[in-house]
């Protein structure tokens, strides 16, 4: 169901859920979302005043890549906190190139490659929950220890880290400002920035499946 759906009357989903919270079966409203900055606002301009936290994908990959860095700064203009689901992008960053590996070791020898990932959630104030997906006992207890502490990024390791994202990021993308005056061009009238946005998600995923319909 997409955000239009919510946000019409006839469905009643905004009253039965605050009907539902004034009879005491939900204690914090919430809301977790995959779409782009324009979808959390229209939601928010909605329902914003009865919401108590946000779900986002949040990692130091998708910061820029997917502008979660705009979408922590529009909730916190809403004084929302954010809870983080895809923090390692799937296992994505667990593990890095060779190179951006050692440059990562030589700043924090003792954290390993994945910790970097929780460090940078870290660093974000308005961070205030992150689920993290583990498939074995090891990837559990490494996590539990990485948050034994809080040691977030100071800035020039924040810089280190979103230098390494660009790197990954244009290593596999085709660059492209969704101008869109190639499609005016197109003999077929593709939406050409739609579609490269689509395969650039599949190499830096690694995987077409991570390919969701918008």
């Amino acid at each position: 169901m997409n955000v239009d759906a919510y946000l019409d009357p006839k469905y009643g989903i905004y009253d039965y859920l605050m009907e539902q919270k004034k009879n005491g079966r939900i204690k914090h409203l919430g809301f977790s979302t995959h779409g782009d900055l324009a979808c959390m606002t229209k939601f928010l301009e909605a329902y914003g005043k009865d919401m108590e936290f946000c779900q986002i994908e949040l990692n130091y990959l998708d910061y820029k890549f997917q502008n979660a860095k705009g979408k922590v700064e529009l909730l916190d203009k809403w004084n929302l906190p954010v809870w983080v689901m895809e923090p390692v992008r799937g296992g994505q960053l667990a593990t890095l190139p060779e190179d951006a590996e050692a440059r990562l070791k030589a700043v924090r020898p003792d954290e390993g490659i994945p910790a970097w990932a929780f460090r940078f959630l870290q660093a974000i104030p308005s961070v205030t929950m992150t689920l993290s997906g583990m498939s074995n006992m090891e990837q559990l207890q490494d996590n539990i220890n990485t948050y034994a502490e809080n040691k977030p990024l100071n800035d020039e390791e924040m810089k280190l880290i979103l230098d390494i994202a660009d790197e990954m990021i244009a290593r596999t993308t085709v660059p492209c400002t969704g101008c869109h005056y190639c499609v005016s061009k197109c003999p077929k009238k593709l939406d050409i920035p739609f579609l490269l946005k689509l395969y650039n998600e599949a190499m830096v995923a690694g995987s077409g499946n991570f390919i969701a319909p918008m």
